[in-house]
């Protein structure tokens, strides 16, 4: 307890009397790399206690003058695939994603780098790193979908990827969702059987090829910060999610030591050019239905897709909606649990790209 006379009222630094672990869980609490800075400037015992801090949250902010070369080149890759899925083969795709050497990142991660204020955080255990919008914004706005999330999971390579989409997604009436909803499920069945016709297809193997991308890319990312930054072994959780809220990349503790093991400084160094890992050949278990009402949401999809990935290595994909990747975060959760009650369901097999 900390004891002061009236003439102490005025000097007196209230924070002095609270004990260095209860600083601590303030800062943990903070989290917040700019105001965890700004902390650092207050006082010598703030400046000796913040890099103790063991869960830390970074917006990353976009390059002043970012360059349209990636964001076109991946629109123009989503193109040829759209036109040439059906007439060449798969692995055509390698060639097609191989990123030109004058791709470069489009947001600021010199906080990340080894010289960077990242660095002190030497006790860091949760990492959250939040990327800027990207080109237009949302990632499926300009390939036919008004609702695209993606969650996937990571150790040295892809482990899982779930993407839920849509053509149109709205907020139902609450007046009158309790009699639609009612009233729809005696049409589930006869939607349950309803068949993806080859261009609603293809357009749902663009949204699959623009959040494996996003995914690799993020996923690249963290192998530089971990590469660049050898002084923070502690690290037991990573999330690397975007402003829109539209794709989370999540690794635990056994997954982030098997990317660590797996990183070639050398290696990582000579492929700067590619700016995201390769996608190893995959399974696709896609669930579809025209439309699907989301309850608890209050929401309805038109056109909703429900995709599980996974490496072929790993072999085929079974139905669990347990998945801790699935989370609780609604409507995402809500579609996922739903669509994979569906019994038709479509398996495709992409080669590594």
């Amino acid at each position: 307890m900390c004891y002061k006379t009236h003439e102490e009222d005025d000097d007196l630094a209230y924070f002095d009397c609270l004990p260095d672990a209860l600083l601590l869980l303030i800062f943990n609490k903070l989290h917040d790399l700019k105001s965890l800075t700004y902390c650092l400037s207050v006082s010598k015992r703030f400046r000796s206690l913040v890099p103790f801090t063991d869960t830390i949250f970074i917006s990353i902010p976009p390059l002043p003058k970012p360059s349209n070369t990636a964001a076109s080149y991946i629109n123009n890759t989503l193109r040829q695939v759209f036109h040439n899925l059906f007439l060449k083969p798969v692995r055509c795709f390698h060639r097609l994603m191989a990123s030109p050497k004058s791709t470069t990142m489009s947001f600021d991660i010199s906080c990340c780098h080894s010289n960077g204020v990242l660095r002190i955080f030497k006790e860091m255990k949760s990492l959250h790193l939040e990327l800027p919008l990207h080109g237009a914004g949302e990632l499926g706005s300009s390939n036919g979908a008004t609702f695209l999330q993606w969650k996937a999971d990571f150790g040295s390579n892809l482990r899982t990827c779930i993407i839920v989409g849509a053509t149109s997604f709205q907020k139902c009436n609450t007046f009158s969702s309790s009699a639609i909803f009612s009233q729809r499920k005696e049409d589930r069945v006869f939607m349950e059987e309803t068949v993806l016709n080859d261009d609603e297809l293809k357009l749902r193997v663009i949204w699959t090829i623009s959040c494996l991308i996003a995914a690799s890319t993020r996923q690249y990312l963290l192998k530089q910060i971990l590469a660049d930054n050898p002084n923070i072994p502690m690290l037991e959780r990573v999330v690397i999610s975007d402003a829109n809220k539209q794709g989370m990349f999540s690794m635990g503790k056994e997954e982030l030591a098997e990317m660590r093991n797996s990183i070639d400084t050398k290696q990582e160094a000579s492929s700067l050019s590619m700016e995201r890992s390769p996608v190893p050949e995959v399974n696709m278990k896609l669930w579809y239905l025209p439309m699907l009402d989301l309850p608890d949401s209050g929401y309805v999809m038109k056109g909703a897709t429900l995709i599980l990935i996974r490496p072929v290595v790993d072999g085929m994909i079974e139905n669990n909606s347990d998945d801790p990747l699935v989370g609780d975060e609604k409507p995402f959760s809500e579609a996922v649990r739903e669509m994979i009650k569906v019994k038709k369901s479509y398996l495709m097999t992409m080669s590594s790209f």
